[in-house]
């Protein structure tokens, strides 16, 4: 009786190894190119909502303390100054400044405080290496405690890479680059600021108050963002107490 006999091959032949090595390395590829542009949409979008995000932020902070403007018509609360081209008393090379009180105040955990308060907002050197495209840093300073003789001002960081704050006042009529309202009694207005001859100064509040702010592009090949606008109108007027009525001499 004879047996059948079956030869069975022993392996690949390096030729199919090779080809099998680069279909492989092509399919790693694909995948990872696929796998590599997932994870730069992604980083992408999420910078792009960090940044619509800081943009909304810096917005809604302005138009907070715009909205809630006070002025007393005393020796408090008696000053708004703005202008495009000033800078914090020279202490900032970036144009831009304004100066206004209002009612933002709140409370803390370790302090009771009034909800009166002046805020600055100007732009500083920046502290992240964002000067190197020509930017700086809007802050924010609050000083809470409007009777201390020695204010303590609070600077707050509210946006980096900031190119210049655009201030302009409606007067009714035209928009001015810069304002200056001081009532009888107050003194901030000649040390605080500065402001240029196309503005308007005295006891006349301006109607609308508008801040453009101009960052700087993230890269040398980047566009820099469009202008962040900040428009309210100004409602505020000034609250004077009325002369007390004589007393009625007695019968």
């Amino acid at each position: 009786m004879k047996h059948a006999q079956i030869s069975l091959s022993g392996g690949f032949t390096l030729i199919e190894v090779v080809l099998a090595s680069v279909a492989a390395a092509l399919i790693l590829a694909a995948v990872y190119g696929v796998f590599q542009h997932a994870l730069n949409l992604r980083d992408s979008d999420t910078q792009r909502t960090a940044d619509s995000r800081a943009r909304l932020r810096v917005s809604k902070i302005i138009r907070n303390d715009l909205r809630n403007a006070y002025v007393s018509g005393g020796l408090f609360a008696s000053t708004i100054i703005g202008d495009a081209a000033g800078t914090n008393g020279g202490n900032s090379g970036f144009p831009g400044y304004l100066d206004i009180t209002t009612t933002t105040g709140k409370d803390t955990d370790d302090n009771l405080y009034g909800d009166v308060q002046q805020v600055e907002y100007y732009i500083v050197s920046s502290t992240t290496g964002d000067e190197v495209n020509g930017g700086g840093d809007l802050v924010r300073t609050v000083t809470r405690d409007l009777l201390d003789q020695q204010p303590q001002p609070q600077q707050q960081e509210i946006m980096p890479g900031v190119q210049s704050m655009q201030v302009a006042f409606y007067d009714g009529t035209n928009w001015q680059t810069s304002w200056d309202y001081e009532t009888s009694g107050s003194s901030s207005a000649a040390t605080t600021g500065s402001t240029s001859s196309s503005g308007s100064s005295g006891a006349t509040l301006p109607v609308a108050i508008r801040v453009d702010i101009q960052q700087v592009a993230p890269t040398a090949k980047d566009t820099p963002p469009p202008q962040i606008e900040v428009l309210v109108p100004f409602t505020t007027q000034p609250f004077y107490s009325p002369t007390p009525a004589p007393s009625a001499s007695p019968s």
